[in-house]
């Protein structure tokens, strides 16, 4: 008999919180250490992400019940000319809610802004900056649609049905952004979508990509 790889919703609250919060913690504690040794001018925007990609690389290496549990949604298959669809689409639709919720001053993105700035992702090229464009274009995107669209919508949806779980995962995903949440609660409900018309996670992270993307670079 096969194991039950599924996740209850308290488990899930368990897993995402635990995630989100280690990074937090070890941030935490670094920056008090380094302030009691005097050790000044450090990017701790790079501190962060770097304890980001450790954390969910750590929960991913450390977890094959998880890595069972997504898996169907991660290579599951889908025509390209249907993930390109979707990913214009929500592209476009994305783009359009930037204009009309950032453009007209409903929220704005001045924390995301000073974010780049403080990582000095736009001044000379480095180490540091390599990485934090790579970590925040390309694998903070990957591991976001994992936990939010593979891990959470998923539960959601096999408790409560599809079109509660694209609310309510969109809306806590919106709420872990800050400042852009109207924003990013839109943005979760595309990603969202296009993983249940889909039923892959593919051409959410790949469009969750390109967007944080060109977020980096022209912020």
């Amino acid at each position: 008999m096969p194991l039950d790889r599924s996740y209850s919703l308290k488990e899930v609250v368990k897993q995402l919180g635990l995630i989100l919060l280690l990074p937090a913690i070890f941030f935490i504690i670094t920056s008090l250490i380094l302030e009691m040794l005097g050790v000044k001018n450090v990017d701790t925007t790079f501190v962060f992400i770097l304890f980001q990609i450790i954390t969910y690389t750590w929960f991913l290496a450390l977890n094959p019940r998880f890595r069972e549990y997504i898996r169907n949604p991660l290579c599951s298959k889908v025509k390209i000319r249907t993930a390109a669809f979707y990913i214009i689409a929500g592209f476009v639709l994305m783009a359009l809610t930037s204009v009309l919720i950032l453009g007209t001053g409903i929220e704005t993105n001045e924390g995301q802004r000073h974010l780049f700035e403080s990582s000095d992702l736009r001044s000379a090229v480095t180490f540091q900056t390599i990485v934090a464009a790579i970590a925040i274009g390309l694998i903070i995107p990957f591991f976001e649609e994992l936990l939010f669209r593979g891990l959470l919508f998923t539960t959601l949806s096999n408790k409560y049905g599809a079109w509660w779980a694209l609310i309510i995962s969109s809306v806590v995903f919106g709420m872990l952004h800050g400042g852009v949440f109207i924003a990013t609660s839109i943005f979760g409900l595309v990603f969202g979508y296009i993983f249940y018309k889909t039923k892959s996670l593919i051409p959410g992270i790949l469009l969750h990509m390109i967007w944080n993307s060109l977020s980096v670079f022209l912020t």
